[in-house]
């Protein structure tokens, strides 16, 4: 049976979304024809000028509001008129989505225009957005959604497609919500198996690769889950257990990938914890020496003893060329209260032997977890000092310290003293009762870590497509939005449109404040003077923009041009 299957924006533009490669691999695998299609990257070569940055980390929460995704359709209708046009140009019967947060208002836009133009395609959503809670429940109800796929798709999806190939209609199926006639059928998601050697290759043939960013990588991973359970992490929650590839599997699949790909250099692991079984990681190392394949690889990988230096020097071998490792603090108390599972000696001496071995080593790190003190902090910023000959890179974390939906720290705040608050449904903006950890206490510690860095010379990931000046006009002006603040959060959109003045976001927020602003007094009952300068400062660069504006459509038809 032919199958579509489609990955709406927005998703990075790095390099394909691995879990529809996984899932078209699978379908192959089955006997079915699969038609692939990555709008949010096409999509991203086409944009217009005002979404020059909608792909990038500060701006990426946009694509979960229904009316900034309603003004990108609008503002790009010859493209998603194309879109549904090709999706349906292929004839397939059965159409899947790929669905997180992100993605969701743009998939059910899709959708709808497919049913509109013909109701007998079948439409399937999948994905992490229905993990948890009734949303799958909930989604099943709309008029364009005929089922939906629960947990893991590997051999579900196959399933389901293959069910309605032999009835001709929709039929129910194990790990499946599915709606027939107005009725539903709900059952629970598949178990998975420990051992994932039974899956098959991820199928990366259906896309086109020379619109990433990455020209030389082929994303995958081998493993699923994570074998601690840290108090700030749903991992544990999203995939029961811990599954993994033995080293001959991961290494049969890497030589398949070169094979189709033989300009592609490198292999990117995504596993949360590539090395939950370091037996299995050193397996697969042993078999590119013995059997070479002309790739470099580099993984996620937690801090544990069993990274010794024999174990380092194997992997250097075999062409391990970096290690992200997932530090998080300094901090021995801290780590305890995050439920990580080392100290930071064992970090400290880890570190070194993979800088030893010749691998490049990158680590990841956390500000303002909950019970954190200033101490605390010294204590990372110590860690840092201590360590950094050994560092070639650090990520520091651009949320800081979120609240995690469904992980531990998040369903038991008040064991970790974070002020209960409904508004926390964000993640971002939590403080602690004693009211001394707080967002901007947390950014400003994240500074002075990178700050430091930059004195060490050590690089700095900037994160998703992101300015780190955008970020943090962006990051305080929502926060100041969220404490109701508005002269504190308009005097940070200004701040942010000085450096993107055509953000449609930024732009709407700006002409909200002018409108609240107008006739502004103090507690006197007097004229408010500092409102009326920001109302002056907020006319200006509204004007700006509108004069900007008209030149819009000719500097995105020649960006496009040369794309």
């Amino acid at each position: 049976m032919k199958v579509a299957l489609v990955q709406c924006p927005v998703w990075w533009t790095i390099d394909p979304p691995i879990g529809l490669a996984q899932v078209a691999g699978c379908l192959k695998h089955a006997g079915h024809e699969v038609s692939v299609l990555d709008l949010s990257i096409e999509l991203f070569h086409q944009r217009g000028e005002k979404y020059m940055n909608a792909w990038s980390w500060e701006q990426s929460m946009f694509w979960g509001q229904p009316e900034w995704v309603e003004g990108c359709f609008k503002d790009h209708a010859a493209f998603w008129d194309l879109a549904v046009e090709r999706i349906l140009q292929t004839q397939s019967k059965v159409i899947g989505f790929g669905v997180f947060l992100g993605s969701l208002h743009a998939t059910l836009e899709v959708a709808r225009r497919i049913k509109k133009a013909a109701p007998e395609r079948v439409v399937v959503l999948g994905g992490e957005y229905f993990v948890f809670g009734d949303k799958a429940a909930e989604l099943i109800q709309d008029p364009v959604v005929d089922a939906i796929v629960l947990g893991a798709a590997d051999f579900t999806f196959p399933d389901l497609v293959r069910r309605i190939e032999e009835a001709g209609a929709l039929q129910p199926c194990p790990g499946c919500v599915v709606k027939i006639e107005g009725r539903v059928h709900a059952a629970e998601a598949r178990a998975m198996d420990k051992s994932l050697d039974e899956l098959p290759f991820a199928d990366y043939t259906g896309f086109l690769l020379d619109l990433y960013d990455d020209k030389f990588r082929i994303p995958m991973a081998a493993s699923r889950g994570c074998v601690w359970r840290c108090a700030f992490c749903s991992t544990r929650e999203f995939w029961k257990g811990y599954s993994y590839m033995s080293g001959e599997r991961i290494h049969a699949e890497v030589a398949h990938h070169k094979r189709l790909f033989p300009a592609r250099k490198h292999v990117e692991f995504y596993d949360i914890t590539a090395n939950g079984d370091v037996s299995a990681l050193e397996r697969f190392a042993e078999l590119l020496i013995e059997k070479p394949v002309d790739i470099a690889w580099k993984i996620n990988a937690i801090i544990r003893p069993e990274m010794t230096p024999e174990v380092l020097r194997k992997f250097k071998k075999s062409g391990c060329i970096s290690i992200i490792y997932g530090v998080e603090s300094g901090s021995e108390r801290v780590l305890k209260l995050m439920r990580k599972g080392y100290t930071p000696d064992i970090a400290d001496r880890v570190l070194r032997d993979t800088h030893e071995a010749g691998i490049q080593v990158i680590t990841n790190f956390m500000f303002g977890f909950p019970g954190e003190t200033e101490e605390d902090f010294q204590e990372t910023l110590a860690f840092l000092r201590r360590n950094h000959r050994w560092l070639d890179r650090v990520y520091p974390s651009r949320t800081f310290t979120a609240l995690e939906e469904h992980s531990y720290l998040t369903e038991h705040l008040g064991e970790f003293g974070v002020k209960a608050d409904p508004s926390h449904l964000t993640g971002l903006y939590w403080e602690t009762a004693d009211g001394k950890n707080n967002y901007l206490v947390r950014m400003r510690r994240c500074e002075e870590f990178c700050k430091l860095a930059a004195e060490l010379k050590i690089d700095i990931s900037q994160g998703l497509n992101s300015d780190l000046e955008l970020d943090h006009w962006m990051s305080t002006a929502q926060y100041y939005q969220h404490k109701q603040d508005d002269h504190a959060a308009a005097s940070a959109y200004l701040s942010y449109a000085e450096l993107d003045l055509l953000n449609p976001v930024v732009l709407r927020h700006l002409e909200g404040y002018e409108r609240r602003m107008r006739g502004a007094v103090d507690g006197n009952g007097l004229p408010d003077a500092s409102a009326d300068f920001l109302l002056r400062r907020i006319r200006a660069v509204l004007s700006q923009a509108r004069l900007e504006e008209n030149y819009a459509p000719q500097k995105a038809e020649a960006f496009s041009g040369k794309r």
